[in-house]
């Protein structure tokens, strides 16, 4: 049976983040089953996007998080956008994913559904990536309660038909409890997705200093602005190699400029800016190690692309506790080191730590990847999508 799948990415806009990998690999493991897959992004997309993913209709905005605008305002913008876009073309056998979302894109989803007639409402999946409402005190968690309250009532009002369209997914299993108990309702685990292609990482010579990497995006939260400090502390307790991804998303300029003097140094090789999916993996294939200084409150409950990246290509991580990344290692499905405190001098020493302890840590990192690949690829989403809308429609996927 062919399907046709139809991906509505109104984040996605250029190559950092997990947007760009998910919309890489969806594209090559939809096509190469024969089925149909049509592309919505951002109508600024940058011209690397419009290159890499061919024929995406560039066509869409964000209103989710204007400041400017009501929860009403800003579902109603989205309600307008998935008409404008989605009913001159929509019928019932598409699958419709939303795989970037929150409150706002469910409720506007909910309500589309509603609208749309009977016949021509497709299989429709949001996915939820991170706990926004936990990370600004109590009285933004409360705003946003308020947002999912609205929400739950949307889609309390669907019909049974429509509301069994309507699959909503969570991309870890501790974010997915609090949405069951937001919501009201069933929530599918759907993990977080990356490629089904990826680079073989190098064979490491034994005489060569540990290489360590630091990839994606520049952000505060992902604690880009600690990098030449670790790096510093790391050459005070011996000889380790840094590879570093400079790509500004939100650091200001005095920690940028700071960040940008690593170049040069001989023990670090710098890239900068969003790179497409061959180099970026090229880019972690060269690593031993890769740290991921993260602060803890945003990825309590959340997954890391480079984090998913490290486990899939069987390299061991670096990261603090109390995230989710560092539940995994500690129940022993990945390899890694945990780190307590944000201190500089801490991470570094967990850093050479690791790479006193890097041929055990790689090989138990090589055993846990397949696991990885399993359960994290584009195939294995499609896969899962299919067993559940077989499961609902009450059909054999």
């Amino acid at each position: 049976m062919s399907i046709r799948v139809i991906s509505f990415h109104h984040r996605l806009g250029g190559m950092l983040g997990h947007r760009y990998t998910e919309a890489f690999g969806l594209q090559r493991a939809v096509t190469q089953r024969g089925w149909d897959f049509i592309l919505f992004v951002r109508e600024d997309a940058s011209d690397e996007v419009r290159t890499e993913l061919p024929g995406a209709h560039a066509v869409l905005h964000c209103p989710v998080f204007r400041s400017d605008l009501s929860f009403n305002e800003r579902t109603a913008d989205f309600v307008a956008m998935l008409h404008r876009h989605l009913d001159p073309i929509v019928q019932c056998d598409d699958w419709l994913l939303v795989t970037t979302g929150t409150q706002c894109e469910t409720r506007a989803l909910a309500t589309w559904l509603a609208e749309t007639p009977a016949g021509r409402q497709p299989w429709t999946l949001v996915v939820f990536h991170s706990d926004r409402w936990n990370r600004a005190g109590s009285q933004e968690r409360a705003r946003q309660l308020a947002e999912f309250h609205a929400t739950a009532a949307a889609l309390a009002r669907l019909d049974g038909d429509a509301a069994r369209r309507l699959l909503i997914g969570a991309t870890v299993e501790e974010l997915r409890r609090e949405l069951c108990a937001l919501l009201g309702l069933e929530i599918l685990y759907i993990p977080h997705m990356i490629s089904t292609e990826y680079v073989a990482p190098r064979n490491r010579a034994g005489a060569e200093p540990t290489v360590v990497g630091f990839p994606g995006g520049a952000r505060r939260e992902k604690g880009s602005h600690l990098i030449p400090a670790i790096v510093a502390e790391t050459r005070k307790l011996g000889r380790i190699d840094f590879a570093v991804q400079i790509a500004n998303e939100d650091l200001a300029p005095p920690a940028l400029e700071e960040l940008c003097r690593l170049e040069g140094q001989p023990d670090v090789r710098v890239v900068h800016g969003p790179l497409d999916f061959a180099a970026y993996h090229s880019f972690l294939a060269r690593c031993d190690l890769v740290l991921l200084p993260y602060e803890r409150t945003p990825y309590r409950a959340r997954a890391s692309g480079p984090f998913i990246e490290a486990c899939v290509m069987g390299r061991p991580v670096v990261i603090p506790a109390g995230t989710w990344m560092a539940d995994q290692v500690t129940a022993g499905r990945t390899s890694g080191l945990v780190y307590e405190g944000d201190d500089p001098a801490a991470i570094a020493a967990t850093v050479m730590r690791a790479a006193a302890s890097l041929s055990d840590l790689t090989a138990l990192a090589q055993e846990h990847a397949p696991a990885w690949r399993r359960k994290q690829t584009c195939d294995a989403f499609l896969d899962r999508l299919g067993r559940e809308i077989g499961r609902r429609a009450g059909v054999d996927p």
